[in-house]
């Protein structure tokens, strides 16, 4: 287990450092802020809830990484006209430029077996992920054996 979660940290460290590289920028993002301007730089808003539900970051957490992308001037949040208690997320022109520089230098660095070997990661943590789930380890189920 404790070689898991050192190969974990690694792999962490290695994917920031290859978006830090790839990004051109002199922005110190972690992972997840790099995460959050990819995924906003899929269309010209969101909602802050749906960000929520498809980064599945924890609420005060990624209000902790909205906070430091708007003071970095990446990301500007306004109230919804139509339902004040909706946060609106868009990407400053900076934000945009930011994500865009990202995907486009790692879609250059990667290579497919890189991209592969990450995608096959992420598929099998999310396996894991739900089976401890599902056996309770959480407080949701059985307890674990």
């Amino acid at each position: 287990m404790a070689e898991v979660a050192r190969t974990l940290k690694s792999a962490t460290h290695v994917m920031e450092k290859l978006a830090h590289l790839a990004s051109g920028t002199n922005e110190h993002l972690s992972l997840l802020h790099w995460l959050v301007l990819v995924r906003l730089s899929g269309a010209p808003t969101c909602k802050q809830m749906e960000l929520k539900s498809d980064t599945k970051i924890a609420a005060a957490y990624l209000t902790r990484l909205l906070d430091d992308l708007t003071r970095g001037g990446l990301v500007r949040r306004h109230r919804s006209s139509s339902d004040r208690r909706q946060i609106l997320l868009a990407l400053t022109e900076r934000g945009k430029s930011a994500a865009f520089e990202l995907l486009a230098s790692l879609n250059d660095a990667i290579r497919p077996s890189q991209l592969d070997a990450i995608e096959h990661l992420g598929s099998s943590l999310e396996q894991f992920v739900a089976l401890a789930a599902g056996e309770g380890w959480f407080g949701n189920g059985p307890s674990p054996r």
